[in-house]
């Protein structure tokens, strides 16, 4: 069976292209193209990061990329061998009565550990369940810009630097709703809703966390989170754009007390006002390309036609394009990042930090009866 590296260097030698023209067309870097060629997956820093690229690379081509990504997981699963020990049964067959006096005892034993670890655990603890930090190797993410989309996973801790000091917060729980421990109480909110914090107890709003997704597949749910600079001053970095919402932020509540705290006296941030924009204009509806560039980091969620609905990450500098025979539906959790390119026009598509949708899509003029393509705010 041919291989992920053959097709994709056979294609490429056929339609006479070098590496550095893939890459300069594509931005993806040649060392990583070369490593797709030679299979080397371990030259990417995550297998997000490998599939991204061999889809780039296949659509480039005019291959079937989401066959190259079904033999790409193919491998992966190949890869991890299945220990010896699974494979052969090489218990040894122990007596009964033995297994009945070894387990009696192991009992027994049991028994007095837990007694002792109670005598002396209880004292200090009265019975509470360990620090959450104790129980799994969390992480430590510095947010010190001014946007960013990451994933997290329950006990991660986020620290906002700002001016002399630091603020600190922690993914306390990842269920139906997601729980964050914040500086004077808790946040609680749901999946694609955003909450404004208030970091430093002025009464205003300084942070913005929107829940964007959540990864139910992983070993331990994970949840993608967008964080926003408001108003709390960034750490060397350019100011940020007022962000956007339709949701006025929940109230920050103590967990010991449940009171408020000032963080719910921050105000509701406002909608940004997206214009329609006439990107095109035909005496038929007909199939159409936009091409996407990414300035910054973002979710970007699409639906083209009836297709059914995908998503993908991308960083800065990053590109795509999508055809479409009638209508393009955009999800972005970062707007300002992104810009579209219509028939050699480039249109913004937000503002940055704005959690938009959009439609690309034809509509008749009444009064013309010609088509328009517009891109418009998905209310």
């Amino acid at each position: 069976m041919e291989s992920i590296g053959e097709k994709l260097r056979l294609a490429r030698e056929q339609h006479t292209y070098t590496l550095d023209q893939v890459a300069r067309d594509t931005r993806v870097a040649r060392r990583f193209l070369e490593a797709l060629e030679a299979e080397d997956f371990s030259a990417f820093p995550g297998e997000t990061y490998a599939m991204g690229f061999l889809r780039t690379y296949a659509e480039y081509l005019g291959l079937d990329a989401d066959e190259l990504i079904g033999l790409f997981r193919n491998l992966q699963i190949q890869e991890q061998p299945l220990p010896m020990n699974e494979l052969l049964d090489t218990r040894r067959h122990i007596p009964p009565r033995l297994l009945y006096l070894g387990g009696g005892a192991a009992v027994v034993v049991l028994a007095i550990v837990a007694l002792v670890l109670w005598q002396v655990l209880s004292p200090r603890t009265g019975g509470a369940r360990a620090p959450l930090a104790a129980r799994g190797a969390a992480e430590e993410f510095v947010f010190q810009d001014q946007v960013r989309t990451r994933w997290f996973t329950r006990g991660d801790a986020i620290v906002v630097p700002a001016a002399d000091r630091s603020y600190r917060l922690v993914v306390t729980a990842i269920g139906d709703t997601l729980i964050l421990t914040v500086p004077g109480g808790t946040v609680e909110m749901g999946i694609g809703k955003e909450r404004l914090i208030d970091l430093d107890g002025d009464a205003r709003a300084d942070l913005r966390v929107v829940w964007n997704d959540v990864d139910r597949t992983a070993a331990e749910r994970r949840v993608n989170l967008g964080l926003y600079r408001v108003s709390l001053a960034a750490v060397e970095t350019s100011p940020a754009a007022a962000g956007t919402s339709t949701e006025t932020a929940a109230p920050v509540t103590d967990g010991a007390t449940g009171s408020a705290t000032a963080g719910s006296a921050a105000p509701p941030m406002r909608q940004a006002s997206f214009k329609t924009l006439a990107a095109a204009r035909a005496e038929a509806a007909e199939e159409f390309t936009v091409k996407f560039r990414f300035r910054s980091y973002c979710l970007f969620r699409f639906l083209v036609d009836t297709k059914e609905r995908e998503e993908r990450f991308f960083q800065q500098d990053e590109t795509f394009a999508l055809d479409a025979k009638s209508r393009i539906t955009l999800w972005l959790s970062n707007a300002g990042a992104v810009k579209a390119t219509v028939g050699g026009t480039e249109y913004d598509l937000g503002r940055s930090g704005e959690v938009g949708t959009r439609t690309i899509a034809w509509r008749k003029d009444s009064g013309s009866g010609a088509y328009v393509l517009e891109i418009a705010p998905l209310y």
